[in-house]
């Protein structure tokens, strides 16, 4: 009997440590997100040059960047609450939804730094 309750509490341990692992990579994703979006939101510097083109380049319209970096910074930080949520129900049960859950706020950031980068929707 001894070693079963070692084993089960090993398999705890790990569990444990996997679910830790879990949610500091959706922070660290999450915080990525927040973190480049706002980056690009940023005006560029004074100085900076844009190409007379239309559309403009990323990085020439701050007007436009701004309302996307507020819109996705809000979906970023509701997407982060959804998956922990995930990780600390379902996820604590089955490794799949643990995995689609982070590679889903990882793809909703890169689209996210896609958005602010050309300023949101057109017109």
């Amino acid at each position: 009997m001894g070693d079963a309750d070692a084993n089960v509490q090993d398999r705890a341990t790990l569990r444990t440590a996997v679910l830790a692992l879990e949610l500091v990579a959706a922070a660290v994703i999450a915080g990525w997100a927040l973190v480049n979006v706002w980056t690009l939101a940023h005006p560029p510097a004074p100085g900076t040059v844009c190409m007379l083109t239309y559309p403009g380049p990323p990085g020439c319209s701050p007007e436009l960047r701004f309302t996307a970096a507020f819109v996705s910074a809000v979906v970023i930080s509701l997407s982060y609450s959804a998956v922990t949520f995930v990780l600390l129900t379902v996820g604590r049960h089955r490794g799949l939804a643990a995995a689609w859950g982070l590679g889903g706020l990882l793809l909703l950031g890169v689209l996210a730094d896609q958005f602010v980068t050309w300023g949101g929707p057109p017109g």
